[in-house]
């Protein structure tokens, strides 16, 4: 009996140190978690306009352009589903393709490990073949498809191959992490501005969060350019007569 005893009490002490240690463990772990994330990506986040001129964000529209249009987007995102697929196609055809305004898109995976990060890095791979945009368009219109694929790099693929582009290609590039780097990147300068919800956009600098339908962003769209021709000299850009 004595003996059963010693042999019992001498496994729960085992148990209960192992335990501490990886209570131990743990909270050393996590002690500071932003400063790996810091560490890790310092060389893509010292500040906002190397980010930018480092194409962390995907741009498109002229440079000079009147109206900047930001966007922070999860691909995993509903609302962001919903502006990607019926409110941002007319924006780019009606006010970025003819030089009114510049789009600029950022990644913002709200679940760091989550298939939306995959989901970044395939579209932009699909950039890779000048078709960003027409997969980013598909990623977000069929998120519950990919969204709970057990071989999502395949899913991507076969969109890929779909759009006429390389699939094998977009497939190997997601699972090399070419563009992993850029993605978190994009995500942390997300976090840097204290942005918590998708998506989030910015126009000319003026926050808005949550899905917006068209007529609500061609509105502001057309706020700013009214703003812009106010504040112009009476006459500017009028031709010699």
């Amino acid at each position: 009996m004595a003996s059963s005893q010693s042999k019992f009490y001498g496994i729960l002490g085992v148990i209960l140190i192992a335990g501490a240690g990886l209570i131990a463990f743990v909270v050393i772990k996590n002690r500071n978690p932003d400063a790996i994330a810091t560490t890790e990506y310092s060389s893509l986040t010292t500040s906002s306009s190397e980010m930018v001129s480092g194409e962390v964000g995907v741009a498109r529209g002229q440079e000079d352009a009147p109206v900047l249009i930001e966007e922070y987007a999860d691909y995993l995102c509903g609302a962001c589903g919903m502006v990607a697929t019926l409110t941002i196609p007319q924006v780019l055809r009606d006010y970025v393709d003819t030089g009114a305004a510049r789009f600029i898109f950022y990644d913002y995976p709200l679940n760091p490990g989550s298939p939306a990060e995959l989901a970044a890095q395939a579209a932009r791979c699909a950039g890779d073949q000048n078709a960003f945009w027409a997969m980013h368009k598909v990623l977000m219109g069929r998120q519950r498809e990919w969204g709970t694929a057990r071989n999502v790099s395949r899913m991507f693929r076969e969109y890929a191959d779909a759009l006429g582009l390389d699939g094998t290609a977009v497939e190997d590039c997601v699972e090399s992490g070419v563009h992993d780097a850029v993605v978190q990147a994009s995500g942390e300068r997300a976090r840097q501005l204290g942005l918590n919800q998708t998506p989030t956009f910015f126009i000319n600098g003026q926050p808005v969060v949550g899905a917006m339908g068209y007529d609500r962003m061609a509105a502001m769209i057309e706020e700013e350019l009214a703003k812009q021709q106010a504040s112009q000299p009476s006459g500017e850009g009028d031709e010699d007569r």
